[in-house]
């Protein structure tokens, strides 16, 4: 065998080995990403769990400022002599009591859109996580490996012959059959 067929040769294993070693990291590569991701999954859960508890401590905050406005209003309204029960007085009364309520729906409604966010952003990372595990479980460093060993062999086989002279010439299939020939 000629000497550049066992470079050749050499180099084949070699390059399977680094087709093994390069699999072998992607595949853990990926597995680590996936954890990575499963992670980053149960953080945005936690994520939603916290923006629904501040939330529901921010529309108490709100209804308590609204109620302390109207207190306010009342003592102030009251301590003048009006009437609470109607007119002028009854209308900022009611009008506090209205924007209050509104102020406490936009609470509501923005807390609903973080928890929503935070949620939405999990599924993503799970999502994401169950790809990665996907393409780490489709990763076979001994498949890999095979392949390029394999065309390396045909590689070094080609150079054998091209070194000996004595390639072989191919042939269609069934040509030597007298059967595919016409002869029974």
């Amino acid at each position: 065998m000629g000497m550049p067929a066992v470079i050749m040769g050499i180099s084949a294993v070699m390059g399977a080995y680094s087709s093994m070693q390069q699999s072998s990291q992607s595949k853990a590569a990926y597995n680590y990403q996936a954890a990575v991701n499963r992670n980053n999954a149960m953080i945005s859960e936690w994520n939603a769990q916290d923006a629904a508890r501040r939330g529901e401590g921010d529309l108490i905050a709100q209804q308590r400022k609204t109620a302390a406005i109207m207190g306010t209003q009342r003592a102030t309204l009251a301590s003048r002599g009006i009437d609470l029960s109607e007119g002028t007085s009854l209308n900022i009364l009611s009008d506090t009591a209205y924007l209050g309520e509104q102020d406490a729906l936009t609470v509501k409604d923005n807390t609903a859109k973080n928890v929503w966010a935070a949620k939405v952003q999990a599924n993503n990372d799970l999502s994401n996580a169950e790809l990665l595990k996907m393409r780490a479980d489709n990763e076979n460093p001994l498949m890999a490996g095979a392949t390029s060993l394999l065309t390396g062999a045909g590689k070094v086989a080609s150079s054998w012959y091209s070194y000996a002279g004595t390639a072989p010439a191919p042939t269609p299939a069934f040509q030597s059959t007298n059967y595919w020939k016409g002869n029974k």
